[in-house]
Order: structure tokens, then C-alpha cells, then sequence
């Protein structure tokens, strides 16, 4: 089917993302993140920003957000209707399309909103791969390629070649394009797809660098040069986030954006993520929630939780079932002393016992726990207690636990807009 259902519905709602100048960006590690700088740059320099994002934590108006703030219930439930309307309709008039899907209603719903609430600038994550995404029907200003790695494989191929070749499906005709620092075969394969074509390519570490501490780091480009930066996102792999968003952003001012030094430093320091190394202090202890869920992610979470208190810490971590939970232990592991691991809701979250058995030939010490709040109660019930426990493995473990340490609200109402209508 590729996009023709996705675009038919955008065409129904009046074409939203024609009217719309977008960021588009994709990627393995670091595409929430690297659109979260972006968006943020934009609304220190002025603009009113649109940020389409997912997953989400607590509510599905997480994923869609306006100068820095989720659209409200009131909103939400404007634009779902909207998308509803015309969705019975496509599904009506063009049969053989097939049924419209929860995540192509939720990008309508976003293109949507970013159109009617006067955006300047719509930043919009890929969901899933690239090439036959929903959000691959936008003509952006520029494209950007996070960090490749290893992921849903079963859907987007075994190989880094094939991962690259799906993500780098984002590439338009004629449109700049920046990618991250890649592994040879996978960066060989963006390479040629931007050649093929014709989109000016930039690459990190070649074309432009930064260096430091995500504390104080500089960034310098072809035409830029920037000093002092400090990111609001804490952890070495989020200078590399914040210098593709600040290269997409070297290729708006060339579109006619105009960006002051100033606001991107403003805006990559105020820049903030649920689940992102997100730090809280309750109950005598430290808490961190990372929502890392791969290798990759563990290890760069690993070197930060060692670099930031200097020793191993707690930790309480839960996996879903097509996450290589042997190998985000192993990385996990030099930064963990204890390890609860539990479950969660999600039906694909591995079991408590089932993980325990995993992660012990990692992890000597290693406790399973039914639950998150059984998780909780062994820790408040330690004595003396840990100082600092991290919670990681999967957003929805997170999820879990900004609600019972009271930082999110239980009760937020919005539902799945491709059930609801």
C-alpha cells in the first residue's frame, strides 16, 4: 500500500503538511531527543514550533505538542474529530486503501493542528523505519538520520545495510539531508541514497564536530562556530543529538529562518525530556529514569550513571520481549551493583522470573519483582537504602514509575484516537 492511504487522507483534511515547513527526522537511538533540541531551538529564536513525536509516556497528547506544551484535552478531541470525519469517509469512498491506522491518524491529527495553530515550524519523529512511515508523505526542509542501530528487525531487516536503507527512505529529491556518525556500511548506504537523489549531504564528525562535556561543549560547522553550549539533556550521547539538530538548523537559516547564537544556546540548554536521564530526588533517595532499551542505549547509560556518581548504583529494570535482554544487561552491567527486575502492563513485557534468569548469568545479584510498586517497597524497606537507583529498560517501566513517585498524573483521559470516535 506504501503512502497513497496516508496521503489520500492528508488530501482529504485539505493537505495540511503542504502549508507546513518541517524538520523531518529518523533513526535508531536518539530521534526524541535530537527533535526535542530542534524544536526548542526554534521557539528560543521566536518561532512557534510544532513537535510530533512518539512514543509517549502518560498520554497521547505527549506526541503532539505546540511551543513546548502538549495540546490539551479540549484540542486533542477538536482534532481527533476532525481526522475521524475523514477517515469514515476515505474508508467509505476508497475500499480497496484498506482501514486508516491509530498511528496515521495520530500524524493527521498532528499535521493538522500544527497547520491550524499557526506553526512556523513543524519538527515530525518517524515512528517507525522511514521509507513507508506515515510521516514520509511530509516535503520537508531538511532531513535528519539519528544513530543507526540493530532494531525491529524483524520489520525493517537483520542488517545494519538494510536498517540504513529503510531510515534513509526519508531523503527527498533536492533536499538537505544530516546524518549522525554511522558505521561504514550503513553510512555507504545513506551516501548513495543522497547522491542518488541529489540531497546535500552533511556528516557529523566530518563536515561538522563538537567537543567536551555535555556540561560545556563547542560546536563547529562550515559557516558556525559555538562556544559554552550546555545541554539540558544530561549524558556524553546528547552533544551528538544536539549537534544534528543545531546542523538542521544551519540548514533553516539558509532557508530564510533567522537564528541568533544566542538562541541556540538558549534553546539547547533549556531543552527537557521525560524519561531522558531524568533525575529526582524522593524519599532520601536519588532516582534516575532512562528510558534506554537497547545495547547501545544501556552502555552510553551505563557511562553516564558512572561518570555522574562515581560508582554502581540500584537497579530496577523491565524488557519487552523483542529487546536482546542478555546483551542490554551485559551493558548495564558495569553501572549496576543490585538489579530488581521486573514487569510491567505491556503484554510484551518479559516476566519477572523469566528476566531474573537472564540477567543472573550477568548479574550475581539479581531479585526478580512481580511489580513495580513490590520494586519500590524493597527498596524503601532496605537499610540503610540505596542512594541512587536508576530505572530503565523500557518507557513503559519509566511510565510506571513517574506516576508512583508523583510526577505524572494517572488519570489523564485521552484516549487512542484509532478507537476512539
Amino acid at each position: 500500500m506504501g503512502l497513497r492511504r496516508m496521503r489520500a487522507l492528508l488530501d482529504q483534511l485539505g493537505s495540511p503538511d503542504r502549508r507546513l515547513r518541517i524538520i523531518h527526522i529518523a533513526g535508531s537511538k536518539g530521534k526524541g531527543s535530537t527533535a526535542a533540541f530542534a524544536a526548542a531551538i526554534g521557539q528560543a529564536a521566536g518561532y512557534r514550533v510544532g513537535l510530533s513525536t512518539s512514543p509517549h509516556l502518560h498520554s497521547y497528547r505527549e506526541r503532539i505538542a505546540i511551543h513546548g506544551s502538549p495540546v490539551t484535552h479540549a484540542q486533542f478531541a477538536r482534532f481527533a474529530a476532525a481526522v475521524h470525519d475523514e477517515t469514515d469517509q476515505l474508508e467509505r469512498s476508497r475500499p480497496e486503501l484498506g482501514q486508516v491506522t491509530a498511528f496515521e491518524i495520530l500524524t493527521a491529527m498532528a499535521l493538522l493542528a500544527f497547520e491550524q495553530e499557526s506553526c512556523d515550524l513543524a519538527v515530525v519523529e518517524v515512528g517507525l523505519g522511514g521509507t513507508f512511515d506515515a510521516t514520509n508523505v511530509v516535503d520537508p526542509v531538511v532531513s535528519v538520520i539519528t544513530r543507526l542501530d540493530l532494531e525491529h528487525t524483524q520489520v525493517l531487516g537483520d542488517s545494519i545495510e538494510s536498517i540504513a536503507a529503510n531510515k534513509a527512505g526519508i531523503i527527498k529529491r533536492h533536499t538537505p539531508v544530516v546524518t549522525a556518525a554511522q558505521e561504514a556500511a550503513a553510512l555507504a548506504v545513506i551516501r548513495a541514497t543522497a547522491e542518488q537523489r541529489h540531497a546535500p549531504l552533511q556528516i557529523a564528525v566530518v563536515d561538522f564536530a563538537w567537543e567536551g562535556s555535555w556540561r560545556d561543549f563547542a560546536w563547529r560547522g562550515a559557516s558556525l562556530e559555538l562556544t559554552q553550549l550546555h545541554a539540558g539533556l544530561a549524558g556524553a550521547h546528547q552533544m551528538e543529538n544536539a549537534s544534528l539538530a543545531i546542523a538542521a538548523w544551519g540548514v533553516l537559516r539558509k532557508a530564510g529562518f533567522d537564528l541568533e547564537e544566542s538562541a541556540i544556546r538558549m534553546g539547547v540548554e533549556a531543552t527537557h525530556l521525560p524519561g531522558r536521564f531524568e533525575r529526582v530526588e524522593r524519599e532520601g533517595h536519588t532516582w534516575v529514569l532512562d528510558g534506554a532499551h537497547t545495547p547501545v542505549a544501556a552502555a552510553a547509560l551505563a557511562d553516564e550513571l558512572l561518570a555522574e556518581f562515581g560508582q554502581p548504583v540500584t537497579g530496577i529494570v523491565a524488557l519487552l520481549r523483542d529487546k536482546q535482554a542478555d546483551q542490554f544487561v551485559q551493558a548495564l552491567a558495569p553501572a549496576i551493583s543490585e538489579l530488581i527486575v521486573t514487569t510491567t502492563a505491556n503484554p510484551r513485557s518479559i516476566p519477572a522470573d523469566e528476566l531474573a534468569h537472564i540477567a543472573s548469568t550477568v548479574l550475581s545479584q539479581t531479585i526478580p519483582s512481580p511489580g513495580i510498586d513490590t520494586a519500590f517497597q524493597r527498596i524503601r524497606a532496605a537499610s540503610p537504602g540505596p542512594e541512587v537507583v536508576v530505572i530503565t529498560g523500557s518507557l513503559s517501566l519509566v511510565a510506571e514509575a513517574r506516576t508512583r513517585l508523583g510526577l505524572a498524573n494517572p488519570d489523564d483521559d485521552s484516549p487512542n484516537p484509532g478507537i476512539c470516535g
